[in-house]
């Protein structure tokens, strides 16, 4: 399946940033995506600082 819409989750467990995405996939994201990606991992980075 190419150019399938995947979903990424960004989990926050107590310290740990956690990346879920579908089992045996890679990822490949453009320019927007790796911007949404970046924000989200900051968020989280946030997040399980607290």
């Amino acid at each position: 399946m190419t150019n399938a819409h995947r979903n990424l989750a960004v989990l926050v467990n107590r310290d740990e940033v956690e990346l879920v995405g579908p089992p045996g996939h890679a990822a490949v994201l453009s320019t927007v995506g790796v911007r949404q990606l970046s924000t989200a991992l900051r968020d989280a980075a946030m997040q399980a600082r607290k």
